[in-house]
């Protein structure tokens, strides 16, 4: 089969490798659609030390089943479906109460173990989602950001009526943006430097966006809340600044949700972020990947059509065209958003 392999930094290629073999409890998926995530620009600079190649990257995954294993029984050949990426033990402490994504042994298909960008992938019967006839597969493509979205909104505990500050509008801001207003938040405001996705922001849920190259975020903030500060501040940038520009977003009693994330190394806060952590008693929740009930939820939203899967969808590319669709996705050229390949 034809892969994307990586086999270090600034060396992606397309060339054969053997399809995966399917054990009894696994299925074969022919992928149809796969997306390029932040987290793969960076394996492809060579910034993830946690990547040994040669890997095939790639994780956002829809596709068709083309095999199944022997002792598998909720799925069928032809069948349309989701995958999440994860790999846990399913043993340990975290695990036995769905919280899988913080696993001790936790390991990402594309990073961990071969991923997507192929045209088959070999997943854990447990870790795949049926998706209904009417979400087009390259839509489905953008539920793993999607389930992001659904967890992190639900970490941030956000109440009927919240108002509601996103740190960054790139795929996974946008979609906490959609779940957060289906949650019930009552006013959203959304900051990036790039005018086309806070152009699509607030398009899909934003009502007021923030361009911080013209405008300043705390001012907004201060008179969108009569001075008082948002009720929850979610970061999405994954950057130290921005972590720390949401303490002084937050109101006092407010919420922090940190959930980007992004491989620079944090420089140390200054005191002043401490200071106001302490001074604002301030709720600070974190949040990884997606944990039991998220890729569910993120489901039932599409396929009733209660979020917008296809306007992030910007760009489609063969996997021959590996050089060109990273160009796009990593340059913000031509407007991307959510860049995938379809084999």
């Amino acid at each position: 089969m034809r892969a994307i392999v990586y086999d270090g930094p600034g060396k992606l290629s397309v060339r054969e490798v053997p399809k995966p073999n399917v054990e009894p409890l696994e299925l074969l998926v022919k992928v149809k659609a796969a997306g390029i995530c932040g987290s793969d620009l960076e394996l492809a600079r060579g910034l993830r030390p946690d990547v040994n190649p040669p890997r095939i990257p790639g994780h956002e995954i829809s596709g068709e089943v083309a095999e199944h294993g022997v002792q598998v029984t909720r799925f069928k050949v032809g069948d349309r479906v989701v995958v999440e990426p994860i790999i846990s033990c399913g043993k340990c402490r975290n695990c036995a109460v769905g919280r899988y994504n913080i696993c001790q042994d936790l390991k990402f298909m594309g990073v961990h173990t071969d991923g997507a960008f192929a045209e088959y992938l070999a997943v854990p019967e447990q870790r795949v989602y049926k998706i209904p006839r009417n979400l087009p597969y390259d839509e489905a493509a953008v539920l793993e950001p999607t389930a992001v979205g659904v967890h992190i909104v639900s970490r941030a505990s956000i109440s009927l009526g919240d108002i509601v500050v996103i740190l960054g509008a790139g795929p996974i801001a946008l979609q906490i943006a959609q779940v957060a207003k289906k949650r019930g938040a009552g006013y959203i405001i959304m900051t990036d430097i790039l005018d086309y996705r806070l152009e699509l922001a607030e398009k899909l849920a934003a009502d007021r966006v923030v361009n911080v190259g013209r405008e300043d975020p705390l001012q907004v903030v201060k008179q969108e809340t009569d001075g008082e500060g948002a009720d929850v501040v979610i970061e999405a940038v994954g950057r130290s600044e921005t972590i720390a520009q949401a303490m002084d977003l937050v109101r006092r009693g407010g919420t922090i949700l940190v959930g980007g994330l992004n491989v620079e190394r944090f420089v140390s806060e200054p005191p002043t972020f401490w200071m106001n952590l302490l001074y604002k008693e301030v709720t600070v929740q974190s949040s990884r990947s997606y944990a039991a009930g998220n890729w569910s939820a993120a489901i039932r939203l599409a396929s009733r059509g209660e979020i917008n899967l296809k306007a992030l969808v910007t760009h489609r590319f063969p996997l021959e065209k590996v050089s060109r669709a990273f160009e796009v996705a990593g340059g913000k050229l031509e407007n991307a958003v959510k860049v995938l390949f379809m084999p």
